[in-house]
């Protein structure tokens, strides 16, 4: 059987080339660039029937011919000379060979020795190359206008840009539709060069720049303080009265759906006003006036402070959400560009930080020489911002949008104003209390240079308070945060209990309360310790309404802040008995790990999680592995990641959780493009290292009192003796460290406080600070052994996602290949099958090549017996005519017709 093996694989290595390299059926009829955003750039393919193959190894001249094909110039960039990779082809030979005078790649000669030695990703960039950027803005649909000719980026002349250009612009970015396109000098003036050799004149309907018509070279001087800038959205407001106010609809694919209104809320549409250049958000009612729109809503997310310049930059979530329900769409009315619009700028919300005011569509501070409650209610009632709570005037030294705060009422101090960025808009002079608008109070433009005592004024107002949960295990688990008085500060683990935790959870919109992580669990915030012995009932809305000592009140220090783990927070993994990234994908929901189904995931898909997971920018699913037995529920049956907008694997699509989401076997498998090996090791609790000092890393720690040997007290060994590991400084970075030295996989939770119960003898390490990437907790910063303050009431732990059973492949035998082909190589019967199969295979091809021989108008190696010795290389190969891999059978029913 060994010897029918050996057979069977050499002749599939025989044939495998000839067949992949001979067209049987078809021709290679057409070629192209792709994936550069212009037909002149990118990676070289080759059309053969109705699929498209890669053209590698292109050279210079090889390049220049393509170019001059496709209508796109000269060759400027070709990179296989640009970088020899590791196992490319050795310096002279090549896959393709022209001689540059080609009129066409169909001509030049194929070496098919070298077929497997060239980078399918290498580029050919032409000069007719045309490509566009926004640089300089908050977000990646915003900023100074950038066009690349060829190599080189420049800029746009302000002038030259009309809105049917903006539109194409923010097109071929896929950032939906231009919402203005003002200079704006805070995008910042370009390095390169400014084109003025060509401006273009777009219709408006155009996919890429690169079509646009080119109008006549520019006369009129022009510098980069007049570079052009483009402010794209995804989003936009529809059947309103203004492109201020309606319906939320959300681009994608090039197609407009409405955004499903679950989630949405007064600080989103503030984000999205602001975003469309339509000032704050009022209000998000009015959804009858707006319509429904076609189709079902998309049901992305979003979770906005208010401050973000742009919604993406707010967390947010679409992967198991549920289908919008009927009619539920979200609407935003803004205030517009009327006369005057207010903003609240440096602050840690929509409701508080520095005033300024918008008249006539120009942004201004305002300052006063008195600013007290009455003025700063009238904004804070303005913005829909609710009471005012402080009034305060910034520092004069300040600038932007850093904030220093002062008094509460500011007067009498002689102090001269520091120039600014934003120029003064408006003085106010005083408020009654009752107006609805600041400028009805008594107020002034300054027309004359502004002397005196006045200072820029800041507010916060009652809606100011916020809640968030830190330590950058996303929006849904972490270190309770809350915003009072303008400050983020923490929560006191005093009292703290599943109660408190379940009135956290449903104000982030985060499901339920899974557990409560006392004693810096999720590491040890900064700031104010605001609230401390909550007495939540669990009904309450807002976590401040519950019982507490008063904010600020409490007798805690920050290794005391209190975390919670809630049912929608989610991760993600790869599980595989080899490699970390390659295996079968696991996601992390409502405190358990469940598979993802789905026949096919989309390219979008597979490199989103790939990138998610820190694998590499794309990935495969593999067929043909095996990572085991799954968890034992699916969640997911697939995702679907939109392209271009698959800013985080939580923004993906998917049908909505389920606890068997589809039928076992039908896991997802994914190789990614940067698999590492995993070490080796072993699962579960580790062995009793007290009869011996010679013990490994990872049997020198174990854990005690969970219901498994992957969660509970963790206990380390040390001169002799188990000991405990005090939890000052514990996070879930430290505990990382831990599951994985267990070979228990991640860390779900890094309790303190002995959730497990205290340990006994000595506590060996304080003090731990691991950056999570740690081999073993030893590899880890600490204190000395045995110097710790802490008693055992402080021991910690860890909760880990569960062993993972790592074993070591056999080296002999054909266990090292997968189950399916491990089977079919142990049946003495599939391998003559496939064996005769291949056989006839190899019969067949000798025929072909014979028959061949006898079609004298074949172009298959056409004129093969008069080769000059210029066809050959230096290996000897015959260098064949790209063009000349055309179909036999084609030929052949030329020649009979010619015959006939």
């Amino acid at each position: 059987m060994t010897i029918k093996v050996f057979i069977c694989s050499l002749i599939l290595s025989l044939l495998l080339p000839i067949i992949w390299t001979i067209p049987m059926d078809g021709s290679y009829s057409r070629v192209r660039l792709v994936g550069r955003g212009s037909p002149c750039a990118g990676t070289p393919q080759l059309q053969e029937r109705t699929s498209w193959l890669p053209l590698c190894g292109l050279q210079r001249e090889e390049a220049e011919v393509l170019c001059r094909q496709l209508g796109c110039g000269s060759v400027l960039h070709a990179s296989s000379i640009d970088g020899q990779r590791e196992g490319s082809m050795p310096i002279g030979k090549k896959f393709v060979t022209c001689n540059g005078t080609k009129s066409t790649i169909f001509n030049c000669k194929v070496n098919h020795n070298w077929s497997g030695h060239c980078d399918p990703r290498a580029e050919v960039i032409c000069s007719g190359h045309r490509e566009v950027r926004l640089v300089g803005g908050d977000h990646r649909c915003a900023g100074r206008l950038e066009v690349r000719r060829g190599l080189e980026w420049g800029t746009v002349c302000q002038s030259d840009l009309d809105l049917a250009t903006a539109h194409v612009v923010c097109r071929e970015l896929h950032c939906g539709a231009a919402v203005s396109m003002l200079r704006d000098t805070g995008f910042g003036q370009g390095p390169g060069p400014l084109w003025t050799q060509e401006t273009f004149r777009c219709q408006g309907n155009e996919s890429l720049l690169f079509h646009c018509p080119r109008g006549p070279t520019r006369m009129e001087p022009c510098s980069h303080s007049r570079d052009a800038t483009v402010r794209c959205s995804e989003y936009r407001l529809v059947n309103g009265s203004s492109r201020c106010k309606g319906r939320v609809e959300l681009q994608v694919g090039g197609s407009w759906g409405s955004l499903c209104a679950t989630h949405w809320d007064l600080a989103d549409a503030h984000v999205l006003c602001r975003q469309l250049g339509c000032g704050p958000a009022l209000a998000t009612t009015g959804r009858a006036s707006f319509g429904v729109g076609d189709g079902p809503a998309w049901t992305d997310a979003f979770h906005c402070a208010g401050t973000e310049p742009h919604l993406w930059n707010c967390p947010g979530s679409a992967l198991g959400a549920a289908a919008c329900p009927p009619n539920h769409v979200a609407t935003a009315i803004c205030s517009g560009e009327s006369a005057e619009t207010l903003r609240l700028q440096g602050g840690q919300s929509r409701c508080d930080g520095r005033v300024e005011i918008s008249l006539r569509g120009v942004w201004g501070r305002i300052v006063a020489e008195a600013w007290g409650l009455a003025e700063a209610g009238v904004v804070c009632r303005q913005l829909r911002c609710g009471e005012a709570q402080r009034a305060y005037n910034l520092d004069p030294v300040a600038h932007g949008p850093e904030m220093t705060t002062g008094p509460e009422v500011t007067s009498g101090t002689e102090v001269a104003p520091s120039p600014e960025v934003t120029p003064v808009g408006l003085i106010a002079n005083g408020c009654t209390g009752n107006e609805s608008h600041l400028t009805q109070c008594r107020v002034s433009t300054p027309l004359p240079p502004l002397v005196g005592t006045a200072w820029d004024v800041g507010i916060i107002c009652s809606e100011s308070e916020g809640l968030r949960l830190a330590g950058d295990l996303g929006r849904c688990a972490g270190r309770v945060e809350v915003l009072h008085d303008g400050r983020w500060g923490t929560v006191c683990d005093d009292s703290w209990d599943l109660a408190d935790a379940q009135v956290v959870c449903r104000q982030l919109s985060c499901g339920v309360a899974l557990g409560v992580l006392a004693s810096a669990g999720h590491g040890v915030g900064t700031g104010p310790i605001w609230l401390d012995e909550l007495g939540c009932a669990g009904n309450e809305s807002r976590l401040w309404q519950c019982p507490s000592m008063g904010w600020g009140r409490h007798d805690c220090h920050h290794k005391e802040d209190a975390g919670v783990l809630c049912s929608e927070f989610t991760a993600v993994q790869l599980v595989s008995n080899s490699h970390l990234c390659a295996g079968r994908l696991e996601v992390f929901y409502n405190g358990m790990w469940g598979s993802v189904c789905g026949a096919n995931l989309s390219d979008d898909s597979l490199e989103t999680v790939c990138q998610h997971l820190g694998c590499g920018e794309s990935g495969r699913q593999d067929w043909s592995s095996s990572s085991g037995t799954g968890p034992g529920w699916s969640w997911l049956d697939g995702i679907l990641c939109r392209e271009q907008l698959n800013v985080s694997l939580w923004y993906c699509p998917s049908p909505s959780w389920h606890w068997h989401a589809c039928p076992p076997g039908d896991e997802v498998q994914i190789w990614c493009a940067g698999k590492t090996e995993k070490p080796l090791g072993k699962a579960g609790e580790a062995l009793n290292c007290s009869d011996s000092e010679n013990c490994t890393a990872q049997e020198k720690v174990r854990v005690r009192g969970g219901e498994d040997g992957c969660s509970g007290r963790v206990e380390v060994w040390h001169r002799g003796s188990w000991g405990t590991v005090c939890d000052d400084a514990w996070d879930l970075a430290d505990a990382h460290v831990v599951c994985r030295q267990l070979g228990c996989g991640e860390a779900l939770a890094a309790p303190g406080g002995a959730a497990f119960g205290p340990g006994t003898g000595t506590v060996w390490l304080d003090e731990v600070r691991c950056r999570g990437s740690e081999a073993s907790l030893w590899d880890c910063p600490a204190n000395p052994w045995g110097q710790a303050d802490c008693g055992h009431k402080e021991d910690a732990a860890v909760n880990c996602s569960g062993g993972i059973q790592l074993k070591a492949s056999p080296k002999t035998g054909l266990s090292a290949f997968p189950p399916v082909i491990q089977e079919i190589l142990s049946s003495p019967w599939i391998a003559s099958i496939v064996l005769g199969t291949l056989l006839c295979l190899l019969l067949a091809y000798l025929a072909i090549q014979t028959w061949r021989t006898n079609i004298p108008n074949s172009v298959f190696l056409t004129g093969l017996a008069n080769i000059q010795e210029d066809d050959y290389d230096d290996s000897g190969s015959v260098l064949v005519s790209l063009g000349e891999l055309r179909s036999p059978l084609k030929q052949q029913g030329k020649h009979l017709e010619e015959k006939n």
